[in-house]
């Protein structure tokens, strides 16, 4: 049987397509002619994970990344489909972890396996994690000393630009004459420490002589303390006594009493009661007056004529005359 023009050319078409199918697919990292099983995985974030990228396990490619895409519903997460020879079974309870493959920041998906006898079927969710790689790592310690470096440069800055305003013509001129009035102070204190110094190894200072009575009354006051212990303790059980007297009870009674006397005199003041009118109604005094006249007239007149008011007879046969008071 001869094959004609068109058939060979026909086929050599079907052979290039088929070899370009191949070709693309293995420069993606895709074997068409292997048998393997599709999981997922849904990450948070994916930090440079690519379509292709491989999917480990102990180190060793045991598939690729299929797809990457957003879950549905806005969530924001994100889908990883993975595509894994099926002659590598995957246990339950396994994780899929988003790790650095290399320095430069390749991602990768690693495979660790749980100790579990039942196995993931096709089309199942692995449990996903994320490695925080070398190169994450340092990038989120180095992102707050690089904050504190900016505020650093600022502070530096606006303490050059206080400096700069501190250092101008005027104000130098202004430190230069503290200084000197500063070094002006320090020799009035070095002269003044002699002064003091002098005076105090004087031996007619009156500061020594203060010094020595000091010390003087200290001693007295030392020879004495057990006088002055025993006062302490006078004045300690006098306070007692007191304490013990109830001062606030006196002290209240006193103060009822001074009111009752205040209250009397008050009373007085206004012309109440008897000593009240006797101090102020001028008729009780007028007839004291009078009563007190009447009383000097009859003592004058029994002086004068007794015998007006004391007989010796029962009869009397004289004629007693009478002096009559001129008044």
């Amino acid at each position: 049987m001869k094959i004609t023009r068109e058939a060979k050319i026909g086929l050599f078409t079907a052979i290039c397509l088929a070899t370009l199918f191949w070709g693309v697919n293995f420069l993606k990292g895709k074997n068409v002619f292997s048998r393997t099983n599709t999981f997922h995985a849904v990450y948070n974030r994916v930090d440079g994970l690519k379509v292709t990228n491989d999917v480990v396990l102990s180190g060793y490619k045991v598939g690729t990344v299929k797809s990457i895409k957003f879950e549905e519903g806005h969530t924001g997460r994100i889908i990883v489909t993975l595509l894994i020879e099926k002659k590598y079974l995957v246990p339950k309870n396994s994780v899929a972890k988003l790790i650095s493959s290399d320095i430069m920041g390749g991602k990768a998906i690693r495979l660790e396996l749980a100790p579990n006898q039942e196995y993931h079927s096709q089309g199942d969710t692995l449990i996903s994690s994320i490695e925080t790689g070398l190169l994450d790592q340092l990038i989120y310690e180095m992102v707050p000393i690089k904050e504190k470096a900016e505020t650093l440069m600022e502070d530096l800055g606006k303490v050059l630009t206080a400096v700069d305003q501190v250092l101008n013509p005027q104000n130098q001129e202004n430190i230069n004459r503290s200084f000197a009035s500063l070094s002006s102070s320090l020799e009035n204190i070095n002269s003044a420490s002699k002064s003091l110094d002098e005076l105090l190894n004087s031996d007619e200072s009156d500061l020594k002589k203060i010094l020595s009575n000091m010390n003087e009354l200290t001693h007295s006051l030392k020879s004495n303390a057990s006088g002055i212990d025993t006062v302490i303790n006078n004045f300690a059980a006098i306070s007692d006594t007191i304490a013990k007297a109830n001062l606030g009870r006196i002290l209240a009674q006193t103060d009822s009493a001074l009111m009752a006397v205040n209250q009397l005199i008050t009373s007085i003041n206004a012309g109440e009661g008897s000593m009240g009118a006797l101090m102020h109604n001028d008729t009780l005094y007028n007839n004291l007056e009078q009563s007190a006249k009447n009383l000097e007239l009859l003592l004058y007149d029994m002086k004068v004529n007794p015998k007006r008011y004391i007989n010796f007879s029962l009869i009397d046969f004289s004629r007693t005359r009478y002096v009559e008071s001129k008044d």
